[in-house]
């Protein structure tokens, strides 16, 4: 989510309580191109020109006459700003980016420059309504806006558990793809997710991959060739023979235990040989198991030669045994053979032949019928399909569309190939095909932006199964959509309840929480505190500081709790390694437990290691970064970013090396171009300093006492971290709302604008009558207007400069 869509989204709150610090120059946010966009693309935004409360042209524009247009004017305008163009509303409205960024400036003090005449704290204020008036007013009663989605890939977490559900092969493919951009503080959201060429690649291996490893084919067997000499295990009356065999001299056995890689068919041979004598020739039992077992008849005299047995095993170890049972002895023989025996050289145990019985779960998933005597190649193959294709493009298809697939699976076996091949064929062609690669929602109208519609109920079931689980929809989901019924409220609730109680959600927890709270970036080596002054944080200890801020935030999900617990829980979870950190008795070991805070100095999210770890230096803590972390994440409000040309702390800090980091902050924002913002953050930091950069409590900072105080710019105070949660918990809805723009942007996969800010009142209002739990915001959102529709988009034009604007006020 922007950094300014709070902004966007409601009027002004902390920095209007009192700012007349000005910074330096409004270039730094100006210095890029821009082409004005569409005007007046709905009637909301007429409305905002129809309804504004001041006169542009005498109220609004001296404003900017007075104080900007010695910068900002003429063909020379600095950073090519120029207020002068800007004859009207309408012309402001068709480039509606570049004067959100103005509105920003001004709300926190940052306009005009500080070397130049400042207006009053009433005229800001008036400027200040009037902008966010013009720039975010919607009209609720005027029919809903629910955006659009741009066409957007799985990212690698929804291809990875699409792959998993699909055919049920979990090995993360996707972790060999090039990394995922992320918008608006997610990876999901269509606008950055690109398709550069070597993704494409990837996507072509890949399917191979997932198609070798989910369907076997006879061809990819292994016949394995084992052969067993001498090295025999003996009953009754067997001896060492002449080079290498056994001699059975009485009834005996030989036998081996044998290692059969898979269930299937083998040929088991042995080689064997016999004296003969008597009136029958010599018999010799082989047998596999308990249940394979043959008779021969070595007829030869003296003579070795192979028998073979077909058996039929599953995998494991099994015995493999020879025996003599028709011994004979005559010294009174008249033709001499006196002495029936048996001779054993060698078992040979060669397979499996054909498909083994234990085919894995995934194959018997994708294969359900095989071609028969009743069944032809191409029919089996159909049925095959049917049931794979419309789960793969989580939508119906077609006949045709069957058929031309199962061209794959005739060709295959046209050329000699098995079936399982054809089909392993087929499977690569659907998993690059577009349809499961994207997520498409079709408009009735796209070139028209005031074509408002349902999405369909298939596409729904892919937007509840992505934003809930990251991945397709189940058989469920996609049957409530044949039926039409999936958009109806009562079956949408009860769906979430249901989903929510399946393990796939976690994938929700996972995904959300870890970029909300930033966590991704705990991994990186963004975050990497210096080992000499903190040997203790290695990567296990990195590990466990996620994975205790994960299972907070699953506390909260699973056990439905208000979400004002995420900011003033007072518990945790901790493993022996976090306990020691926390100062915590009696935990001990890599297993996690939940605790209790009381009479700890902590409290939810914020005074957790992992937070507090990466929003500090590598070798000291940031209550600059803690503070807008605070803004950003938080309460939706983060201040605009810092010009290029105003000094950093380092600066002050060569200076000054003496001093208390506290002092040395103070030091740095005297600089005027650096006040207006630092006041915002600084003094939030400040009420968390007495964490050290691994998130450990401390007294002292070096030689210096910490002073963890602070004074907001409401005017409210507060000593440490505890009395600082308490001021941010009263800011409940605040903090809830913020929560709620986040969470609606990652289930719709966009940024929110201003014509959001009715849905979010709606899911705010609906939310609240149940105290903000999570099951109410979560089912507000999937029943929002934003969420259940889209509309089209006008095509790009090329409109005149705002100069040659001449749409009336």
């Amino acid at each position: 989510m922007a950094a300014s869509l709070g902004r966007r989204l409601r009027s002004p709150r902390w920095a209007a309580a009192g700012t007349a610090v000005a910074i330096v120059t409004l270039a730094f946010l100006f210095g890029q191109s821009w082409r004005p966009g569409p005007v007046g693309e709905h009637g909301q935004l007429q409305a905002a020109a129809d309804d504004a409360p001041l006169d542009y042209t005498t109220q609004i524009r001296p404003f900017f006459e007075k104080y900007c247009f010695d910068c900002h004017s003429g063909e020379f305008a600095d950073e090519g700003l120029a207020f002068d163009e800007y004859k009207n509303v309408a012309a402001i409205l068709s480039d509606r980016k570049r004067w959100e960024k103005v509105y920003d400036l001004v709300r926190v003090g940052a306009m005009p420059p500080a070397d130049m005449e400042q207006p009053s704290d009433e005229e800001r204020q008036k400027i200040v309504d009037w902008l966010d008036h013009t720039l975010f007013f919607v009209d609720c009663e005027a029919g809903p806006d629910p955006g659009r989605v741009t066409i957007r890939r799985l990212n690698r977490n929804e291809y990875n558990n699409t792959i998993r559900d699909l055919v049920g092969v979990d090995f993360e493919p996707a972790n060999d793809f090039p990394s995922d951009d992320v918008g608006y503080g997610f990876d999901n959201i269509g606008d950055v997710l690109s398709l550069p060429p070597l993704l494409l690649e990837k996507y072509l291996d890949a399917a191979e991959q997932v198609a070798d490893k989910a369907i076997v084919t006879p061809e990819s067997i292994q016949i394995q060739h084992k052969v067993i000499a001498a090295d025999f295990q003996t009953e009754g009356a067997v001896h060492d023979g002449r080079r290498g065999t056994k001699s059975l001299v009485s009834r005996g056995t030989v036998s081996s235990e044998v290692e059969f890689p898979a269930s299937g068919d083998y040929i088991v041979r042995i080689v064997a040989g016999a004296d003969q004598a008597g009136d029958e020739p010599a018999k010799m039992a082989a047998r596999v198991g308990e249940e394979n077992e043959k008779v021969f008849e070595i007829k030869e005299h003296r003579k070795p030669g192979e028998y073979e047995l077909k058996v039929h095993v599953s995998a494991g170890k099994h015995r493999v045994s020879a025996s003599f049972i028709n011994d004979y002895y005559n010294p009174d023989a008249e033709d001499g053979r006196k002495d029936r025996n048996l001779f054993v050289r060698s078992f040979e145990i060669e397979g499996p032949f054909g498909l083994p019985d234990d085919l894995p779960e995934s194959h018997r998933r994708l294969i359900v019928v095989r071609p028969g005597a009743d069944v032809s190649f191409e029919e089996a193959a159909r049925q095959n399909l049917a049931k794979l294709l419309p789960r793969a493009f989580r939508q119906p298809v077609t006949d045709q569309e069957i058929d031309d697939y199962a061209k794959f699976v005739q060709l295959a076996v046209d050329q000699e190939q098995s079936f399982e091949r054809g089909m392993q064929i087929a499977l690569q062609a659907a998993l690059v095909s577009p349809r499961f690669l994207f997520r498409v929602e079709h408009d009735e109208r796209p070139n028209d932006p005031g074509a408002v519609h349902s999405v369909s109920d298939f596409e729904l079931a892919s937007r509840l199964s992505y934003f809930l689980w990251s991945s397709m929809p189940d058989d469920e989901l996609l049957e409530l959509a044949r039926q039409g019924v999936l958009h109806r409220r009562d079956v949408i609730t009860k769906q979430v309840d249901r989903m929510m109680a399946d393990p796939r959600s976690s994938a929700l927890i996972e995904n959300f929480a870890s970029q909300w709270l930033g966590l991704r970036k705990l991994t990186t080596d963004d975050v990497s505190p210096d080992p000499d002054l903190f040997p203790e944080f290695d990567e296990q200890l990195r590990r466990d500081m996620w994975k205790e801020t994960e299972m907070f935030f699953a506390s909260v999900v699973r056990e439905d709790r208000p979400l004002i617990e995420l900011l003033d829980g007072r518990y945790t979870f901790v493993n022996g390694r976090l306990a020691e950190l926390y100062g915590i008795p009696d935990v001990k070991g890599d297993e996690f437990q939940r605790v209790s805070l009381d009479g700890l100095p902590r409290a939810g999210l914020l005074t957790q290691p992992s937070i507090l770890t990466l929003t500090s230096y590598p070798r000291r803590t940031s209550p600059v970064i803690r503070g807008d972390w605070v803004l950003a994440n938080l309460l939706g409000d983060e201040p605009p970013d810092p010009p290029p040309l105003v000094p950093g702390l380092e600066e002050t800090q060569e200076s000054n090396p003496d001093l208390p980091l506290r002092k040395q902050l103070e030091i740095h924002r005297q600089d005027p171009g650096c006040a207006s913002c630092h006041k915002l953050m600084d003094d939030i930091g400040f009420g968390l300093e007495n964490f050290d950069p691994i998130g450990r409590w401390r007294e002292k900072e070096g030689k210096f006492e910490v002073d963890s105080s602070g004074v907001l710019p409401t005017g409210e105070t507060f000593e440490g971290p505890i009395e600082l949660i308490t001021i941010l918990r009263n800011r409940r809805e605040e903090f809830c709302r913020c929560f709620t723009e986040k969470l609606l942007t990652f289930a719709l996969g966009r940024g929110l604008e201003f014509y959001d800010r009715c849905a979010v009142d709606t899911i705010m209002g609906e939310s609240a009558q149940q105290d903000y739990r999570f099951s109410a915001v979560l089912k507000a959102i999937v029943t929002s207007e934003p969420f259940l529709m889209r509309r089209g988009e006008a095509p790009p034009a090329e409109d005149p400069p705002a100069s040659e604007q001449t749409a009336a006020e």
